[in-house]
């Protein structure tokens, strides 16, 4: 079992049509800068248990933020119209949970390979509230989304106490998912051990990127984001 919290800078957009119905939003925003989004943090989970060299597990990263602006400029946005001057309250949610299955392949004792495969389900939402030209409270638009991610992880393991695993996951593109890349470059150091039960301190850094964009015709559901570097503290628990 691992738990990290994860601290990084996002930049991207999220493009919200109304009905997939031209006009309806502006193209490729808002972005998160003018929603004053840049440093976010966010928290990530994994389960799993291992026979012998083949492993089933769940992840989960919950990537939960907000932000509160003026709008320097106008904004259509699920179809409603925001002017310049407008205060604009958001709430954003991109979450992915995932079963995964993964094998290891010990080259030697201390380095090994680990393919894995997860079912993806992503996880969206976004409200938004604004005042000035218009009062609106809490629209939203949110969806679910399911994806398939292949990847591996490499660990290294220097002394008893210490190793190093390079992490790196993506999605195929398919359908309305285009594009991802989770990796990240983890350190972990042992506090305890007592026979077959061990815990770990962790620290790391990482990069995601993640592209949606459905298929309606005219006008989609199109979100752009990446967040770099992702610094991520946390604790593992082995028994």
């Amino acid at each position: 079992m691992r738990y990290t919290h994860n601290f990084g800078r996002i930049n991207g957009f999220v493009q919200i049509p109304k009905g997939g119905q031209f006009n309806t939003t502006s193209e490729r925003r808002p972005i998160f800068d003018e929603l004053d989004i840049k440093n976010i943090n966010y928290p990530e989970l994994f389960i799993g248990a291992k026979w012998d060299n083949f492993g089933i597990y769940y992840g989960m990263k919950y990537k939960s933020f907000k932000g509160n602006a003026t709008l320097n400029e106008d904004l259509k946005t699920h179809n409603l119209q925001l002017r310049k001057g407008d205060k604009i309250s958001s709430k954003h949610l991109y979450a992915f949970h995932n079963l995964g299955f993964s094998y290891d392949f010990k080259l030697n004792p201390k380095f090994t390979v680990t393919p894995k495969i997860e079912f993806s389900v992503f996880q969206f939402s976004y409200k938004f509230s604004s005042t000035g030209s218009i009062t609106i409270n809490n629209d939203e638009r949110k969806f679910n989304a399911g994806g398939v991610r292949v990847g591996g992880e490499a660990n290294y393991q220097f002394t008893d106490d210490f190793g190093v695993r390079l992490d790196v996951m993506t999605h195929i593109p398919h359908d309305s998912i285009k594009s991802s890349l989770d990796a990240s470059l983890t350190g972990s150091y042992n506090l305890y051990r007592s026979e077959n039960t061990e815990v770990n301190v962790l620290a790391g850094i990482g990069y995601d990127s993640f592209k949606y964009r459905d298929t309606q015709r005219d006008m989609q559901n199109f979100m752009d984001s990446k967040t770099k570097p992702v610094y991520k503290l946390g604790l593992e628990l082995k028994f």
